[in-house]
């Protein structure tokens, strides 16, 4: 019985307890943006998504692909006066974050599981994503929102 309670207590504690929100997002000039983007944040306000250090959080971005994609590169980074990727993060979109290969002109959602690392400073950040074709680096998909990390 103690290891069930220790066990049930555990599981509590590492739950992230969030809501999932439409986040306000704008497309990058000149690449296709998705149609709609969602959030399991902690809280939302002021268009800003609150995301916990050492938590991890769903996004999920729905578009539609204006090529055939066999692979998918995926890249995540703060954006600054200077760009910078987002450590940990898994660059390879295929694997498991879309059905892959993706066609031409059929809706799909990205969906991917964001991991706030223990080191990161506390602050608000504008956040790029991007999605390219793996073997034309043509890019498939780009959007920019914003985080807070508490």
């Amino acid at each position: 019985m103690g290891f069930m309670y220790i066990f049930l207590v555990a599981c509590t504690v590492t739950v992230t307890w969030a809501t999932i929100y439409d986040i306000p997002f704008r497309s990058c000039r000149g690449i296709p943006g998705p149609s709609a983007i969602k959030v399991n944040c902690s809280s939302f306000e002021r268009e800003t998504c609150t995301l916990t250090k050492g938590q991890t959080y769903s996004i999920w971005a729905n578009f539609t692909p204006q090529i055939n994609v066999n692979a998918v590169q995926s890249s995540v980074a703060w954006k600054t006066w200077v760009e910078m990727p987002l450590p940990g993060q898994d660059a390879d979109g295929c694997n498991g974050y879309l059905e892959c290969p993706l066609a031409q002109n059929t809706p799909t959602t990205f969906t991917y599981p964001l991991q706030i690392q223990n080191f990161w400073m506390r602050r608000r950040y504008p956040i790029v994503w991007r999605l390219k074709d793996a073997n034309t680096d043509i890019k498939i998909l780009c959007f920019t929102f914003k985080i807070l990390i508490t």
